[in-house]
């Protein structure tokens, strides 16, 4: 016969073997997806296959080092679940679902962290990643062209 404790440490068990495999798979599954976003949306470019998976890898990396809760974040959170007295100064016209504004941020990000701006937006050229961009990096400038020695 099987006894409580038994049976409440299996459960436990099985609780954490399932959320240790929905983390790794999560993040499996979210580079996935920023990988078919980019082939899905930038379809026109020539896009370098081993760039695209660098950048899911950092995207997914960025995103999920977000721990610590910073003031800006608290107070999105703060107003986004406040009445309508907080949301009335910040109305927004952007009629785009969330997945739409998640996937345009993502292909401008990956954009910026190429070197399509230093090939002058030329579509025959093919894109390759660089690193990934950081706004908070003053030494990385997607619109900054390399000297050319004459």
């Amino acid at each position: 016969m099987i006894s409580r404790r038994r049976l409440i440490l299996g459960g436990l068990g099985a609780a954490g073997v399932a959320a240790l495999s929905a983390w790794g798979l999560g993040r499996l599954g979210y580079r996935v997806e920023i990988a078919s976003i980019l082939r899905r949306r930038l379809s026109f470019l020539k896009l370098d296959e081993g760039g695209v998976r660098a950048f899911a890898k950092d995207q997914t990396n960025a995103t999920f080092a977000k721990k610590i809760p910073t003031w800006n974040r608290m107070r999105y959170h703060l107003l986004a679940s406040g009445g309508s007295s907080f949301k009335r100064f910040y109305r927004s016209t952007d009629s785009r679902s969330r997945i739409g504004r998640f996937e345009d941020t993502v292909v401008s990000t990956y954009l910026l962290s190429s070197d399509f701006f230093w090939n002058g937006s030329d579509e025959s050229q093919k894109v390759n990643y660089v690193a990934f961009y950081d706004p908070n990096q003053p030494c990385h400038s997607p619109f900054a062209r390399p000297v050319v020695d004459p």
